[in-house]
């Protein structure tokens, strides 16, 4: 007879001989294969019957599953070794888990390839981003973590990548250490040519205008400060010397000429000519209606019935008509809305421009939606060289300065071959004007 036999009287279940263990059926048949008992998995040898015990491993050599060493069940779920790893195995197959694994609460956490072992602490992929991994549990830190020494880092949302530079959160910006990812909140700042003022309070980057030591700064809505140049701001013009101090040059700049209004414009150097309701619609003149405000009149005048893409094209036009590299334009918001000689925008003289100054919008939410994405939008280009982009327009970078209907593009008298154009819904989008 052989090392191990069975007979009638012999019991069941498990039987260890001379070390091995096996699983003895009711027939007295040795159990092979897989065998599930009160909710936990065991393995037995499918040509011995002999149950595995430790680590099992597949034919490269990796290990893939693991059997306590005393009863031999399959092991699931988080285990951690008596050296203080951690390794996740499968709930129903019990394969070790490798790379990232989401959980019911969705948390992700991450294993190593080789060992399979949990990551914790600070771990950096091939392109030299940072995550990090709770060292109690795990689990890859999203969003503000606030450090031990009182220091804040953020962590993406969607794969937990540190941030570093400057980085827009929800509406406002920040500026994070690009070596250690840590918050600066220490006021004024420069990165890259651009300087800043990150609140010391909760690091977010001033926009508008901040009053410190006496002295007067603004911020666009990308958060650099103006510097070096004179701008218009809400109607009054302003000088900004090289550390940013603004002083006030001018509150109305400006003659009447029969119908029209002779301003002068600071930036560009140049007198423009306005449409004579320039001085009839209120707060335009004086600077109390707001460069959005305006926008946002002009977006649902032109484009009300055309959604918030149709509107904010119409705003990027107006906007990027007032960095024209000839100055054909001014470089106001409001003085390229009312220019005249000839009439730019016949919604300032047709009454429909002024019944939304009153109030009497078709679609605010989305005028104003549509507004300040342009905004943003066309700060992010002049500030720090992003394309202008749009969806539903093919252009990369949406340089169109004019829009007018089909029909009415149709009838001028240009060189269409030689046109960049495109349509989007009632509109019909082109950069210059080039005679036929």
């Amino acid at each position: 007879m052989g090392c191990f036999s069975v007979s009638a009287a012999t019991k069941t279940g498990f039987v260890t001989q001379k070390g091995k263990t096996y699983y003895i059926n009711k027939d007295g048949s040795k159990q092979k294969g897989w065998l599930e008992l009160k909710g936990k998995k065991y393995y037995f040898d499918k040509k011995t019957g002999v149950q595995v015990k430790g680590w099992v491993k597949d034919s490269s050599g990796q290990a893939i599953r693991y059997f306590t060493s005393g009863a031999g069940y399959m092991v699931t779920g988080f285990i951690t070794d008596s050296n203080g790893n951690t390794r996740h195995f499968d709930e129903t197959t019990g394969l070790m888990t490798r790379g990232w694994l989401t959980d019911t609460d969705e948390y992700k956490y991450y294993f190593y390839s080789g060992s399979g072992v949990m990551a914790k602490g600070w771990v950096e992929n091939k392109k030299e981003q940072k995550r990090y991994f709770s060292q109690a549990n795990g689990r890859m830190c999203t969003g503000w973590v606030k450090s031990s020494a009182g220091n804040y880092r953020y962590f993406k949302p969607s794969n937990g990548i540190m941030y570093t530079g400057l980085e827009k959160i929800d509406s406002d910006y920040y500026y994070f250490s690009k070596s250690t990812g840590v918050r600066y909140q220490k006021g004024f700042g420069t990165v890259g040519s651009k300087k800043y003022y990150f609140n010391p309070s909760d690091g977010k980057a001033k926009t508008g205008w901040l009053k410190l030591d006496g002295k007067k700064y603004y911020f666009d809505t990308s958060g650099v400060m103006l510097a070096n140049t004179i701008a218009s701001i809400d109607g009054t013009t302003y000088r900004f010397d090289s550390d940013g101090a603004a002083t006030k040059t001018s509150d109305n700049d400006y003659t009447v000429e029969g119908k029209y209004v002779k301003v002068f414009d600071a930036k560009n150097n140049k007198y423009y000519y306005m449409e004579e309701e320039f001085l009839e619609h209120p707060g335009i003149a004086d600077g109390k209606v707001s460069d959005l405000d305006l926008l946002a009149a002009v977006c649902d005048a032109e484009a009300g019935d055309q959604g918030v893409v149709g509107m904010e094209a119409v705003a990027l036009c107006v906007l990027n008509c007032t960095i024209d590299q000839y100055k054909e334009f001014p470089s106001q918001i409001r003085y390229v809305v009312y220019q005249g000689k000839p009439t730019q925008y016949a919604v300032v003289t047709d009454g429909a421009l002024l019944k939304r100054l009153k109030g009497q919008f078709e679609d605010r939410t989305n005028a104003y939606a549509a507004a300040k994405a342009a905004m943003e939008v066309f700060s992010n280009y002049v500030n720090h060289g992003t394309k202008r982009t749009l969806p539903g327009f093919k252009t990369k970078d949406f340089n169109y300065k004019f829009f007018m209907t089909p029909a009415a593009f149709k009838a001028q008298n240009l060189n269409f071959s030689k046109l960049e154009y495109e349509q989007y819904k009632g509109h019909v989008f082109f950069v210059d004007w080039i005679s036929g």
